[in-house]
């Protein structure tokens, strides 16, 4: 199956989980999605992008199918090494699950697995869990140091967006010279 055909069956699913009565409501929202980044920002909120509702969906969806492995954000726990093929394993078996839902859980797993929350449960020591919440091995402080990187490199991304920018700025202005 091609990437393309993915894309169109989730975008087949978000369009076919809002009921025929929100046919107005659904247009309108296209509409706002094609302005531009300012004029939505005007509106109020932020627009969230597609892919992150997709990934949100995709966790929510693990959760309700796996609740001893795929927790709240405050409870979450280190996933055995190797549980994207467990899971694809298991989801291959199920026919009560459509497609678009199966692909959209895998996808979301590595969302799931570079929240800051993830990476600070990463700690020396602490036990794994497969798909049943069973202890499948432990974390070692090799992973562990590499998850506390991955944590402060989030954080600083985004405390300073426009630190970033400015020194892009300062940098061109240097050539510039």
């Amino acid at each position: 199956m091609s990437n393309p055909s993915l894309k169109e069956q989730l975008k087949a699913l978000s369009i076919g989980l809002s009921s025929s009565s929100n046919e107005p409501q659904l247009k309108k929202e296209k509409k706002k999605m094609n302005r531009p980044a300012e004029a939505r920002e005007k509106g109020g909120t932020k627009q969230k992008p597609a892919w992150l509702e997709h990934a949100q969906y995709g966790v929510e969806l693990l959760k309700a199918h796996f609740p001893n492995c795929f927790k709240d954000l405050k409870e979450v726990c280190p996933l055995k090494i190797g549980i994207k093929q467990d899971l694809a394993k298991y989801l291959s078996g199920r026919e009560d699950i459509v497609i678009g839902d199966k692909a959209c859980m895998i996808n979301s797993l590595a969302y799931y697995v570079n929240s800051v929350a993830y990476h600070k449960c990463m700690v020396a020591g602490g036990a794994r869990i497969d798909l049943e919440g069973n202890p499948a091995g432990v974390v070692t402080a090799e992973e562990a140091q590499y998850s506390s990187e991955c944590r402060k490199a989030k954080l600083q991304k985004k405390q300073s967006p426009q630190t970033v920018g400015q020194n892009a700025e300062q940098e061109m202005n240097k050539i510039k010279s």
